[in-house]
């Protein structure tokens, strides 16, 4: 089985971790007047950048992400199921 590693992170010391389990959010605010999470980062391994990001719940188990530059409209969004255990 082929491990994933974060081979494109701009720090060279990074480079030999895995993928899998690693936190690729940080920072982000929550604000009850939105209901969302605001203003945090997102790490996108394939390119080794953080983009800014937001979150909300879109519906019971489903948790929209969006990572932009400077403006969300022109950003892209992603939608994550719950996962049953």
């Amino acid at each position: 089985m082929e491990t994933r590693i974060d081979y494109n992170n701009p720090d060279k010391k990074l480079r030999n971790r895995k993928l899998i389990g690693m936190s690729v959010m940080e920072d982000l605010e929550y604000k009850p007047k939105t209901n969302s999470w605001e203003n945090g980062r997102i790490y996108d391994a394939q390119t080794g950048k953080k983009w800014n990001a937001a979150a909300s719940l879109v519906s019971a188990g489903k948790l929209k992400v969006t990572g932009y530059w400077h403006f969300k409209f022109i950003g892209r969004s992603m939608i994550f199921n719950r996962v049953s255990s």
